[in-house]
């Protein structure tokens, strides 16, 4: 099992801080609708294969190139294209680490409440009115999850 510890002041400051860099880097003008998303041509990996030799094309004969499309304006794309997506792979593997960790220490820290929540519940059969109250204090917010009914509000 992996071992956990808290991040300093200062190391959290620094990773916000450089989140933010990266953040300030990116075009904030850019705010898609949902629809407008689905409305736009997506360029998966079959399309990126066209657009690329497409450019090469434009490039080697610029004879070609109907007056309207800018070779130059294409080939940076390209270029800032593949930056993009280079970024968000790393983005995505930080964020898929992240969210692993985050997974174990929230099963670490729900088994060991849970244990004590038991302890309480038995304690509390058993007579301990200390307990008993804790149980019945911690009872409403045990069964969340899968398991758990919907309150009737």
């Amino acid at each position: 099992m992996a071992s956990f510890r808290s991040f300093v002041a200062s190391e959290l400051m620094s990773i916000k801080q450089n989140i933010a860099a990266v953040r300030n880097m990116v075009p904030n003008n850019i705010k898609l609708k949902p629809s407008e998303r689905r409305s736009m041509f997506k360029l998966n990996t079959k399309r990126h294969e066209f657009v690329e030799k497409a450019v090469q094309f434009m490039r080697k004969n610029p004879n070609t190139v109907p007056s309207f499309v800018d070779v130059m304006e294409c080939n940076n794309y390209v270029h800032l294209y593949a930056q993009y997506s280079e970024l968000i792979d790393e983005i995505d593997q930080v964020k898929t680490k992240l969210e692993d960790a985050k997974l174990v220490i929230g099963n670490e820290i729900l088994k060991q409440t849970r244990a004590y929540f038991q302890n309480s519940k038995n304690a509390s059969e058993s007579g301990n009115e200390l307990l008993g109250n804790i149980y019945r204090e911690l009872k409403p917010h045990y069964a969340v999850g899968r398991n758990s009914k919907k309150k009737a509000e």
